[in-house]
């Protein structure tokens, strides 16, 4: 038995159709944070917390309140953390922050002996204001201490002085 296949020839045109899906969605809205940059501020408090059941620094908070202010006209406060344990790096941190905006020279002894965290309050100084993400957040923190008046110009001219020297 033959089996016999017919074809027929011909155009046959196929029209493609491409399917688009379009989806309606908003970026969600950042929470406002300070402004990044050089930002004066005044001193709030430099607060010391210790465990109950011990003498020893644990963490001594830092509290800077911004000239910048939110939309609902709030000035910004922006907080450093030192974690202060006995060899730890955060002692230094702190001395080093504390002296620098405050052209105080403090020592270690100083701070245990007859430091006063309130002293400085209403104090103005400069810190420099970073931004960082924070888990899902992004968040201000302070990069840096300076005295009252201090400009990023000073600084750039004292670079570039110390350069050609």
């Amino acid at each position: 038995m033959k089996t016999h296949v017919s074809h027929k020839s011909g155009t046959m045109q196929t029209a493609v159709v491409q399917t688009i899906k379009k989806t309606m969605f908003a970026f969600k809205v950042r929470p406002v944070i300070a402004p990044k940059g050089f930002q004066k501020c005044t001193f709030v408090s430099a607060i010391n917390e210790t465990a109950q059941d011990s003498e020893e620094f644990n963490r001594v908070i830092v509290t800077v309140e911004l000239a910048a202010t939110d939309p609902k006209n709030q000035p910004f406060k922006l907080e450093k953390h030192y974690n202060i344990v006995s060899g730890g790096r955060g002692f230094g941190a702190f001395l080093e922050n504390y002296n620098s905006w405050t052209e105080k020279s403090l020592t270690e002894d100083d701070l245990y002996n007859n430091f006063d965290g309130e002293a400085d309050k209403g104090k103005q100084l400069v810190v420099e204001v970073g931004h960082r993400k924070a888990g899902k957040e992004w968040e201000a923190f302070i990069v840096a201490f300076h005295p009252a008046g201090y400009t990023e110009s000073v600084a750039e001219a004292a670079e570039v002085s110390l350069a050609t020297a």
